[in-house]
């Protein structure tokens, strides 16, 4: 989408320098002096001339202090100015270093409504905008209005820029009403210079929203308006063209588009001959134009040489805007790409997007010759989207909001897409393993990323030399950050919210993120071992997989490529001696039949199952089966599975897929049934990376298991503005009763099952065990949350701990000694489907937290069933299996005594395991093998001295 002209940072440096001469210096000289070069900076950067900018405010700063000292409020508008400067020049960690000490200036004034740190802060969001860093942003440029609205002369110009860049961050949340929403209120509050970039912002809204006629209106507006304020001749003007030749390319308006683009660039082209952002948008939009054009051919011959050729013209022209935004007097090198040496890393991205999606395009038009072109087209799309996928890497590890990571992952994830899709055309023409490296990689990277960023960052921090209490400094401030962001989602969701609260809350926020960030960057900055053990961490190859398997594992992971008009199931097969990468096309069939399964098992109704439906569940699961894993059930003899999958796949249970179908002319019998688990052993994971970065994580064991079971007296409560109530569960008891029969179990029920209690406690065991009710939040997947025994309500009460642990809770223990936790409760392994991350179930929060294994419930389990499944899963553990085949032997043993109605899969197929799959406990045959040895030994030692007397009597006579 086209550019979004934001005017008000040189605006500011202006405005600025007001608040600058108006101060009295004792030494006229430096006054002047700092004047002078205050001035020179402004008009340089106004001439794009940054680099010498930079030098005169560098300059007058060192005026300043010989004025003010080293720590001074009289520092600040100078520190913004070179901060600016920075931003400009696409530097944004020194930007942000310089706004840091701006803030630190201003603040000796003890004055939180300063305008002037408002200011400031709209700057500070700008950078971490510019590192996609949305969550951030918002937070600044939300905490800048909170300052401008509370002064006593309200100054509208500032709300409406405020405004703005709360609208633009929206926009690129594709929140695209909410952003509408908020530039129409503001819209006629402004100055000129407001008008302006709102109705560049609303012409692109409307534009997005598929409203063409009023996207016409506002991009006319915008013209207008920008041609009355600056004329015909400035930069600003050249804007609007770009913009409104973007639009009019994607209408199919192609004549109009162009001839509005060579407006631009006879503007452009004296301001910035060879770099720049505006230079750059020029080419990206007369590459998108051209990319676009109709060919009116018949012929398909003539019609495949045009369409190449304009796509190889479009591939130029985006390489120019490329090189247009990289670093000054440098020739571009896009593997030497970085956040901080373009100008703009947001429109670099879009760049090599546009760059790839066109190679993609003209292998496409040499997909039935499959010739040496076809190959290459390939190669340089791959080559462009690598560089992506290294570039996100990077940017997503840089970013401290796990809020952020997922919508950065989210907006990316259509490029990993692609690069599967594309890395599979190229495997498949040339068998080179690079492509399915590659491949592999991107449907890692869309699979819990954040999760991985978590663990990896963990680890780091545990081999470096960080001192412990600026980690546990860091996790007060993570604890804080989730407590108010509950207590804000909770109010908000109110019919009559508190408007003061909610500004607390907000504060509360704000200020945890800042100081947290902070902390992050001295973090990075103070301790290099941790710097390079974070940002040292690559994603596994296959043969780093292969390496890491045993000999009698295999990973099979699922990659789902879905469009308008077709689906593609992409899986990846990898055992010790094997790897397969093969490409299927879903079936609407196909599809129907996994919405059949997966109705089939969670239904409540299952009691009323007429066998018509157990048919057709029979045919829908030897469907899935047929779809997922047969073909390579040769590769998966004798194998133990660890199921990587993607999508929808997430929501049903393996276990219950067909081999082969029963005789359909007689009663279904659900407990004779040819289940895939009667002959594998089943594991899930989010990741490849995630679960080998787990299995070696150094844990001592204890073999002691903590349990909860709350006991609920039909309690009502309100969750986000609904009633719910607290049934009983009176399984869960027995439950834990047999649980503790059978290993060494220390159980908190009743008024001890608290929150409380749990947080206090769970660092100290292998096994965390809770069986209790989970309220899944499908719209916040933070905000989903185990109830444990409801707390007494008191005034004192610390504000996170109030009876509910909710996932975001969950993120912020430490639970890194533990090496299993067992949620038995409803839905604790479903959630929201999150794009590029995965499942937001509660399990993925313990996985953050630090737990390396998690057996979670797909639906809500009945408890004569999970309690006599659980019973038996410990007793497998205890006798020494890993925990899937634990978990599958628990399963067998339930399906083997139960007849057909209760063989039903609702009742035993919900649990599954996921992560690290090692064994918990010792197996009673080693420790069989090792007596047997022992009396072997004891047994030869006895032969061998009877031998030796015997010799020794027969020598004496």
């Amino acid at each position: 989408m086209g550019k979004i002209c934001i005017f008000y940072p040189l605006v500011f440096l202006i405005l600025l320098s007001n608040i600058l001469f108006g101060q009295t210096n004792s030494n006229d000289h430096y006054n002047m002096r700092v004047r002078q070069l205050y001035s020179a900076g402004i008009n340089l950067n106004n001439e794009k001339r940054s680099i010498e900018a930079l030098d005169s405010f560098k300059l007058a700063l060192s005026y300043r202090k010989k004025s003010y000292g080293e720590e001074s409020y009289f520092l600040g508008s100078i520190y913004v100015s070179i901060g600016i400067t920075y931003k400009l020049l696409g530097r944004n960690e020194l930007a942000l270093r310089n706004y840091k000490l701006a803030e630190q200036s201003y603040l000796l004034r003890n004055d939180s409504n300063l305008i002037s740190l408002g200011r400031l802060y709209r700057n500070i969001g700008n950078v971490y905008r510019a590192k996609l860093d949305y969550t951030n942003a918002l937070n600044y440029f939300n905490r800048s209005l909170t300052i401008f609205s509370n002064q006593d002369n309200i100054d509208y110009i500032d709300i409406c820029d405020a405004n703005y860049a709360i609208a633009e961050i929206n926009y690129l949340q594709n929140n695209f009403n909410k952003a509408l929403s908020i530039l129409k209120t503001f819209y006629s509050k402004g100055d000129i210079v407001n008008r302006i970039y709102y109705s560049e912002l609303i012409a692109i809204l409307y534009q997005e929203l598929k409203d063409i006629i009023n996207a016409d209106k506002y991009y006319q507006i915008n013209i207008d308006l920008v041609r009355n304020e600056y004329g015909d001749q400035s930069i600003q003007l050249a804007n609007s063209y770009l913009n409104y030749a973007e639009f009019l390319s994607n209408v199919y308006k192609f004549n109009s588009g162009m001839e509005a683009l060579e407006k631009a660039f006879l503007i452009i082209a004296k301001e910035q001959p060879s770099k720049g952002k505006d230079l750059a948008d020029y080419y990206t939009y007369k590459g998108d134009l051209i990319a676009r054009k109709p060919v009116a051919s018949q012929n398909i011959f003539t019609f495949k040489q045009q369409k190449k050729q304009n796509l190889n013209e479009a591939i130029s022209l985006y390489t120019n805007g490329l090189d247009a935004l990289y670093k000054p007097n440098e020739k571009m090198e896009i593997g030497k790409l970085t956040v901080d040496n373009c100008l703009s890393f947001l429109n670099c991205l879009g760049l090599l997007k546009a760059v790839a999606d066109s190679y993609l395009e003209l292998a496409d038009l040499e997909k039935e010759e499959r010739t040496a072109t076809y190959a290459r087209a390939l190669d340089n799309a791959l080559n462009y989207y690598n560089v992506i996928g290294k570039l996100v890497q990077r940017a997503r590890m840089e970013i401290s909001s796990d809020e952020s990571k997922l919508q950065l992952a989210t907006l990316e994830s259509s490029t990993f897409s692609k690069t599967i899709e594309t890395a599979y055309l190229a495997y498949d023409y040339s068998q080179d393993e690079q492509y399915l490296d590659l491949a592999f990689q991107s449907a890692e990277q869309m699979k819990s990323s954040a999760v991985f960023d978590k663990i990896s960052n963990d680890l780091a921090q545990e081999n470096s030399l960080i001192p412990d209490t600026l980690l546990e400094l860091e996790s007060k401030l993570n604890s804080t950050i989730s407590t108010f962001n509950e207590k804000l989602f909770e109010e908000q969701s109110k019919d009559s919210a508190d408007s003061e609260l909610i500004a607390e809350y907000n504060d509360k926020i704000f200020e945890a993120s800042k100081n947290r960030d902070e902390l992050n960057h001295l973090l990075e900055e103070e301790y290099p071992d941790y710097y390079n053990l974070k940002y040292s961490v690559s994603m596994l190859s296959v043969t780093d997989v292969q390496n890491k398997l045993k000999k009698n594992e295999a990973i099979i992971e699922y990659a789902i490529n879905q469009t308008d008009t077709t689906s593609e199931l992409f899986t990846f097969l990898i055992t010790k001696d094997h790897k397969f990468f093969t490409s299927q096309k879903i079936s609407s069939e196909m599809q129907r039949s996994f919405e059949y399964m997966f109705h089939f098992m969670t239904t409540p109704n299952f009691l009323f199952t007429h066998n018509e439906d157990s048919k057709q569940y029979c045919q829908a699961a030897n469907d899935m089966y047929t779809l997922l894993l047969q073909p390579f059930q040769y590769a998966l003899k004798n194998m133990n599975l660890i199921i990587i999958p993607d999508g929808k796949l997430n929501y049903i249970a393996f276990d219950g897929l067909l081999k082969s179908l029963p005789d359909t002319s007689q009663v279904i019998d659900f407990s004779k049934l040819d289940y895939l688990i009667r002959d594998f052993n089943i594991n899930y994971a989010n990741s490849a990376n995630i679960y080998f970065k787990n299995s070696h994580s150094k844990r001592q064991l204890k073999n002691h298991t903590l349990a909860f079971a709350p006991l609920y007296a039909s309690e009502k409560f309100e969750l986000s503005n609904a009633s719910y109530t607290l049934m009983p569960l009176p399984g869960v008891q027995k439950e834990v009763d047999a649980i503790s029969k059978t290993v060494k179990t220390d159980v908190y029920r009743g008024s001890e099952a608290t929150e409380e209690n749990f947080r206090k406690f769970s660092q100290e065991y292998d096994i965390l065990h809770l069986a209790m009710h989970a309220y899944i939040n499908d719209s916040l997947p933070a905000f989903s949350r185990l109830a444990f025994s409801p707390m007494p309500e008191t005034p004192n009460e610390p504000l996170d701990k109030d009876g509910w642990l909710n996932t975001a809770d969950i993120y912020n223990l430490n639970l890194r000694n533990a090496k299993l936790t067992v949620l038995s409760a409803c839905n604790t392994g479903v959630g929201k489907m999150q794009k590029g991350e995965g499942l937001m179930s509660l399990s993925r929060g313990f996985l953050y937290a630090g737990c390396p294994s998690i057996v979670v419930s797909l639906w809500e389990v009945e408890d004569q069933a999970g309690t006599e499944i659980m019973t038996s899963f410990y007793k497998n553990l205890k006798k020494g299996k890993t925990k899937d085949e634990a978990l599958r032997l628990a399963k067998i043993e339930y399906l083997d005594h139960s007849n057909s109605r209760l063989a039903h899969p609702h009742y035993w197929m919900s649990f599954k395991s996921i992560g690290d799959n090692s064994p918990l406990y010792t197996s009673y045959d080693i420790y069989f093998f090792g007596i047997l040895i022992l009396l072997i030994l004891i047994f030869s030692i006895d032969q061998i001295l009877r031998i030796k007397k015997a010799r020794q009597k027969r020598q004496a006579l």
